[in-house]
């Protein structure tokens, strides 16, 4: 069933991707886009959370594919975010627009530690203790960036 979930909202998120070049889209367009990427990453990244944390047991083989998939959805993230501010339902702060160079610098170091993250892990067969400082990487960028520029 998540795997149907996350095979669908893939999906859906990929359609909106290719739909963000074509036109311009609207102030909720670009909310439902960059949240649809946003519940994709907790999705994958939240299970490698629980393995870095022993809450489940590590599973290499799902921790790299999930790596994977953190890495590509964090190459689509900024994405969501570029025209705003944007009215509508959404904890995203004013400031991402008003320190726009400094958001940026953020989600590129995202988009770096993510792809480092998944070139470690890739093969699915490393042991934990040999990535967590790179899954460490990832987790500190996702929490400065929710710290200075989102609500809750």
């Amino acid at each position: 069933m998540m795997r149907r979930l996350l095979s669908t909202t893939l999906a859906i998120t990929t359609g909106c991707l290719l739909a963000t070049g074509a036109v311009a889209q609207s102030d909720e367009d670009q909310i439902d886009y960059r949240q649809a990427v946003f519940t994709l990453v907790g999705a994958n990244f939240g299970p490698m959370g629980d393995m870095a944390q022993g809450e489940i047991d590590y599973d290499a083989e799902q921790f790299a594919r999930n790596a994977a998939r953190v890495a590509d959805l964090s190459r689509m993230a900024k994405e969501g975010f570029e025209g705003g501010p944007h009215d509508g339902d959404t904890d995203a702060k004013p400031a991402i627009w008003d320190e726009w160079d400094r958001f940026s610098e953020g989600m590129t170091h995202f988009e770096t530690a993510a792809q480092e993250l998944a070139e470690a892990t890739e093969g699915g067969d490393r042991e934990l203790a040999d990535v967590q400082d790179r899954f460490m990487r990832v987790a500190e960028s996702c929490q400065s960036c929710h710290d200075n520029y989102r609500d809750n």
